[in-house]
């Protein structure tokens, strides 16, 4: 097997080449442009949550790029682009506008159900929730950690979630302890992403050529500045601004019907569910521009498998279900369909992560000799030097564990997690900077991974409610902080002379989203009752968590082998398609689309649309086609952005509390 991806270079690798091109130049980090960029990450960890929870507006951050950054990345453009006609002194270098978006894609990954909302929810509902019913009183709290819990039963724990009275100040006192561990080891796992960032980065974007999707986009709209306005030359194409216009026409049409209820409006975004028969799962058609516009960057075999193998595992499905075979459903809320698919789809998605980490045994052995001293290299582009990062990762790692056995788990149990993570959130970092698709998510979580590893049979209570800890990462399955953070130091390679200044960026930026997102998650608590908030905030997700560890230990489960061998046959079938892959050149299907093809039920319909438009455009007019092209598609991605902020501000003025939700999963 070579050290080399071919599927990724062809046809558009000229074009690639070309964009390359047209980035250098873009200038450099500078400190307004970190000045800036921190007013901005406040602004965004204080706006994600104000839309969600208070104003009951969109969603800001269910994907893996959110619609908060890429909004804001696009507010920052136009009004860069003003501001520099008439003081051209004072204008914004693109690697600076750059700059700015990565704060405002940190805030957004930091903020409500992204990290903040899950730290806060196994945190702060144990006391407060637990009733004799839940059991938590008996087999909860005799467990509990105090140092990682917000203490009670007490009144200032209780206006946390139905409001301070008036006259009384916020207790900030009782969060500062918890809060702090749970810094730390957010903290680590930041810097242990940033450590495997900088090992892998240049095995993915340089020897590999990854497309990087996600980031590619504001890169491409910000490179070749000129023209009488000092534009780049995105924003100076006609067809930019005919996709960019798609979108908001019909967000804004349908703006006037939160003043008009008579007003139609047109259902382009809306969900629809069309079933397939008796024992078959539904079809999810949704006509997502968000998703098309980063589709469009990938290639048409990526796109192909993806939507094809999506098909292929639901006929799976649907054959289990008419022999009457099952293993139950999906063994928590937060992985994908069922347990067989889930489970083959984790087991593929470990063949994946191990194949390609082998793809780049050169490039890792290369880092090693750098780390024992036996060679040097030119790491500038890299956020850490290798001689760092090595050890950087295991120390992270080691703290990580370290943590959760303080919290309660075994260290076996500890070892599986944090071992089962890293593995899952890097297979998920790499698959979207190979497909673009937005919302990705895991197949299994590692901490059902890590349960039926152990089963329940025989272990203490206390290292079961220690699991608790683990779903502060859980995040609704995206993977917390890493397939970002990767998707940054491949932007941070990109722009400047150094990537160490992107380090500075990352550091400066995790650092205030968290300090201001937690000020703002507690202040809004203590103002409006955290209970009264409009869309699933920590109380509910915190609530499923605990009652998810009852079930578990009332259950008593042995291990259980059928899954295990779900998981082997889902890496076995994985190993054989990427052998098929490699083995001849010309096969048309690409084995990237198994492990997650029971993930992306609202991404079908727009992936198998983009493949289909790519397709024919390729076929009638090549590789020239589909660059004349690109500009509409990236005009998609910041049209639907604006859109949803300036629905948003209509909300936030003239329905607070009563918003309009046109922005989800």
């Amino acid at each position: 097997m070579k050290n080399t991806t071919t599927p990724q270079q062809s046809p558009l690798v000229d074009s690639a080449t070309e964009r390359d091109q047209k980035t250098r130049n873009l200038g450099e980090v500078t400190v307004r442009s970190v000045i800036i960029g921190v007013f901005v990450c406040g602004l965004v960890s204080v706006w994600v949550p104000l839309s969600e929870f208070v104003v009951g507006a969109s969603r800001m951050n269910l994907s893996q790029l959110p619609v908060a950054a890429m909004g804001t990345f696009s507010i920052v453009l136009i009004l860069n682009a003003i501001i520099g006609r008439f003081l051209p002194s004072i204008r914004l270098r693109p690697a600076e506008v750059l700059v700015i978006f990565t704060f405002a894609f940190i805030a957004a990954i930091m903020g409500t159900s992204d990290l903040l909302e899950w730290v806060f929810s196994v945190m702060v509902v144990p006391y407060y929730l637990a009733t004799p019913e839940n059991r938590w009183i008996d087999d909860v709290w005799p467990h509990l950690k105090q140092w990682w819990i917000i203490q009670g039963p007490s009144e200032e724990l209780r206006w946390a979630f139905v409001g301070a009275p008036t006259g009384e100040s916020i207790p900030w006192h009782i969060w500062a302890v918890p809060l702090f561990w749970w810094g730390t080891f957010v903290g680590a796992l930041v810097f242990a992403s940033i450590c495997l960032a900088s090992i892998l980065r240049k095995q993915w974007a340089d020897n590999e050529r990854l497309p990087f999707p996600l980031v590619q986009v504001p890169l491409d709209i910000m490179s070749n500045p000129g023209g009488k306005w000092h534009l780049p030359e995105m924003l100076r194409k006609r067809a930019f601004w005919i996709g960019a216009g798609i979108p908001l026409f019909v967000i804004l049409f349908n703006i006037i019907n939160y003043f008009s209820l008579q007003w139609p409006q047109i259902p382009l975004f809306r969900e629809f569910i069309i079933p397939l028969g008796p024992g078959l799962p539904s079809l999810f058609i949704k006509f997502n521009m968000y998703v098309i516009g980063f589709a469009y960057m990938v290639n048409t075999n990526i796109l192909f498998s993806a939507w094809f193998w999506y098909l292929i595992v639901m006929a799976e499905q649907g054959i289990y279900t008419r022999v009457g075979y099952s293993l139950g459903a999906a063994d928590d809320l937060y992985s994908a369909r069922d347990a067989i698919t889930s489970w083959q789809g984790e087991g593929a998605l470990f063949v994946f992560v191990f194949v390609s980490l082998w793809m780049a045994r050169r490039h890792l052995l290369f880092v090693f000799r750098v780390f024992i001293g036996r060679e040097k290299a030119n790491d500038e582009h890299e956020l850490l030097p290798y001689r760092w990062a090595v050890p950087g990762f295991l120390a992270a790692a080691f703290y990580m564990g370290a943590f959760l056995v303080h919290a309660g788990m075994s260290v076996p149990m500890a070892a599986v997690f944090v071992f089962g993570g890293f593995v899952t959130w890097l297979g998920i970092a790499r698959i979207i900077s190979q497909t673009g698709l937005v919302y990705m998510d895991n197949p299994l979580t590692p901490q059902m991974l890590t349960f039926h590893a152990f089963g329940t049979v025989g272990v203490p209570a206390a290292q079961l409610v220690g699991m608790v800890a683990t779903y502060a990462l859980v995040v609704n399955g995206r993977g917390p902080l890493l397939p970002s953070i990767f998707q940054m130091a491949w932007l941070g390679g990109k722009i400047g002379r150094s990537g160490r200044k992107m380090l500075t960026v990352l550091l400066i930026g995790f650092t205030g989203a968290f300090v201001i997102g937690s000020a703002y998650f507690i202040y809004i608590s203590y103002a409006h009752g955290s209970t009264t908030f409009l869309s699933w905030a920590y109380p509910r997700h915190g609530e499923q968590v605990y009652d998810a560890i009852i079930t578990k230990m009332q259950a008593r489960q042995a291990i259980d082998f059928a899954r295990w061998t779900i998981f082997g046959i889902g890496a076995a079938v994985m190993a054989v398609l990427t052998w098929v892959q490699y083995r001849f050149p010309g096969w048309p299907i690409h084995p990237i689309g198994f492990p997650i093809a029971a993930n992306i039920d609202n991404m079908f319909f727009p992936v198998f649309l983009t493949w289909l438009i790519k397709s024919i455009l390729l076929r009638v007019g090549g590789v020239q086609a589909y660059e004349r092209a690109r500009p509409v598609f990236l005009g998609l991605i910041v049209g639907y952005s604006l859109g949803v902020l300036i629905s948003f501000f209509v909300d936030w003025m003239y329905f607070p509390g009563a918003g309009h939700q046109i922005h989800s999963w």
